[in-house]
């Protein structure tokens, strides 16, 4: 775990290093994070680790269960419920997006799936895995409606967090294809076969991972 190295905003600081570890794996699912133990980490006092942990317990990333904090384990159920809640809102942000997204948007959709398709000939998991959820954020950016931005970045916080902790990175082989179609629609400015597509795609990365939980 890192350490603090600056004076001001310690409990933003903290909060970063802290979700930062459990997102990486550092802390497992189910693991207790004791307050002491991780002030002590980090060389700071236990006040700005409190409200540090008090905003990841906000997120979903911390749980408070039986008298202790704990890292959120997911459910089978909470990953459908996830996925759920992700497909309407990319829905929405994809129909937005066809009506708002910038000339400048769209050539940077095309340099990721440019470097996505380098990635996957490397067989680069973790990039990957950054420049899949490039792909969507550029999406939900390109829709220019704040208010969805702010819901699906607590949904982006879980779906990363349950992929690293429960499927390890994994992608199907077809994903770089469905991005690339999206794409091909946004140019095309086709709303319906946007939307389809989009639904789709998320369903796919659902049963995806579903498969994998069940062979595990």
């Amino acid at each position: 775990m890192s350490r603090i190295i600056k004076p001001e905003s310690l409990h933003l600081q903290a909060y970063n290093i802290i979700k930062k570890s459990i997102m990486e794996g550092e802390y497992k699912p189910s693991e207790r994070v004791v307050e002491a133990r991780v002030a002590s980490k980090l060389g700071i006092s236990r006040g700005p680790v409190r409200e540090a942990i008090r905003m990841l317990i906000q997120d979903g990333l911390l749980i408070y269960n039986d008298g202790f904090v704990r890292v959120y384990k997911p459910t089978v159920q909470d990953v459908i419920d996830i996925f759920e809640c992700r497909e309407s809102l990319e829905v929405l942000a994809i129909r937005l997006a066809i009506k708002n997204i910038s000339k400048e948007e769209k050539e940077q959709l095309a340099t990721n799936i440019k470097e996505t398709k380098e990635a996957m000939n490397r067989g680069v998991v973790v990039e990957l895995g950054q420049l899949d959820q490039q792909f969507h954020a550029m999406i939900i950016q390109a829709s220019k409606n704040k208010q969805l931005m702010e819901l699906l970045e607590v949904i982006k916080t879980k779906i990363h967090y349950m992929r690293n902790s429960m499927i390890k990175g994994e992608f199907y082989p077809t994903f770089v294809e469905e991005h690339e179609c999206i794409v091909k629609i946004l140019h095309e400015g086709n709303e319906e076969e946007a939307v389809k597509v989009m639904s789709l795609h998320i369903k796919k990365g659902l049963e995806g991972v579903l498969l994998h939980l069940d062979n595990n």
